[in-house]
């Protein structure tokens, strides 16, 4: 697998290891839109955090992630009634790893979760669907030595794209798998060059066309991954790589008009966050805000063409902030966020109207303990 699969590198561990030191310092003034910490589920002592969040309406989200109840990592939802949220009975395959990585919900009877299980040596996919009642184990294909899926997309309760990676002689190849309302099937997917490629996004405006992201190893750095499915096949569509080290984490594609791509890119001893919008015909670099030494990006919400929210993760030394960046249809502009600790961090987020969006994350509360963030913002 390439060296920085964005969803472990969001999970493990609960911060992202970057070298430097000295406190957290923010050169950017950033502008203040109200978020708060919202009360979310811990079922372990030691180990909650999450992953993906999906919002089909104000008063409905799914959040997804894992816990750890002495050494088995579990499978972890929570579920948003409009006034609070409260964790939901999921599905755990695996007596040693399950976690989820991705969740969509184009209604609210109908979401999809993905992620991977661990069978004794090798992991395989996993998906959950719930149904409006309860959630339920769904039958996937494994082509692969091992699994893992890290994103999925649902244009409707008939159409979702789940992708992710598979290992094949020892390399790593992209892996799609689709829903058609009965049944999971495997994709053909491209692979640029004999070495590494890995999807890690993916949005669906319609069954017709979605855009799926990642990286890819190219000549021993890491290269932007771009793929466009068009109703019929998944073809690689080109894009930018302004680091030395490249890779794009998520995508939203409110239209097949519109899509932004959010990831990070390595220039010198310095981390940035990488923004990429495509207009219908090809990728441009769009330039966001790195506020501080390294600064991550891991998701992307956009509820309409020409408003986006992305969130990640600011760190310089020790200390992790949580990072909220907003494009206005002209720039990106930063904004502040709550950071209940000096370790914080968002992986998902999700936009139930154009002015309401919640985040959702980790907070580290002591040495090796770490909790479920959840924020909401306007």
């Amino acid at each position: 697998m390439l060296c920085g699969t964005a969803m472990a590198a969001a999970l493990v561990g609960g911060v992202v290891q970057a070298p430097g030191a000295g406190a957290l310092t923010s050169p950017h003034s950033p502008n203040h839109v109200g978020f708060r910490v919202i009360a979310s589920a811990n079922p372990s002592p030691t180990e909650n955090a999450l992953s993906a969040v999906a919002c089909p309406s104000r008063s409905f989200c799914i959040s997804v992630g894992f816990y750890a109840i002495n050494t088995v990592d579990k499978t972890l939802i929570e579920r948003w009634n409009g006034a609070h949220w409260t964790m939901a009975q999921s599905v755990n395959p695996s007596s040693t790893v399950n976690y989820l990585a991705g969740v969509s919900c184009p209604r609210v009877t109908f979401c999809v979760a993905v992620g991977t299980e661990q069978v004794g040596l090798s992991q395989r996919t996993l998906i959950e669907r719930w149904n409006g009642r309860t959630w339920s184990m769904a039958a996937t294909p494994n082509p692969g030595e091992t699994n893992a899926l890290d994103a999925v997309s649902c244009s409707s309760v008939s159409f979702c794209e789940a992708v992710g990676v598979q290992h094949v002689r020892g390399v790593a190849r992209t892996l799609v798998e689709r829903w058609n309302g009965r049944f999971w099937t495997a994709s053909v997917s491209t692979n640029l060059g004999a070495r590494d490629n890995e999807l890690l996004g993916v949005s669906c405006a319609s069954a017709a066309f979605c855009e799926a992201v990642g990286e890819r190893a190219a000549g021993g750095i890491e290269r932007t991954l771009a793929e466009r499915w068009n109703g019929a096949h998944w073809a690689t569509v080109g894009t930018t790589n302004p680091g030395v080290i490249n890779l794009l984490n998520s995508v939203s594609c409110p239209s097949r008009g519109f899509c932004v791509a959010v990831g990070n890119e390595v220039r010198g001893a310095a981390t940035r966050t990488l923004t990429e919008r495509w207009n219908g015909v090809a990728w441009r670099t769009s330039p966001s805000t790195s506020p501080n030494l390294h600064s991550f990006l891991w998701s992307v919400a956009c509820p309409r063409a020409m408003v986006c929210e992305a969130v990640g993760i600011e760190q310089n030394g020790a200390v992790s902030r949580t990072l909220v960046e907003k494009w206005n249809g002209a720039r990106w502009a930063t904004y502040s966020s709550a950071n209940p600790s000096s370790k914080d961090g968002f992986n998902g987020v999700a936009c139930s109207s154009l002015s309401l969006c919640k985040p959702v994350g980790y907070e580290v509360v002591g040495s090796g303990v770490y909790d479920s963030l959840i924020e909401r913002g306007s």
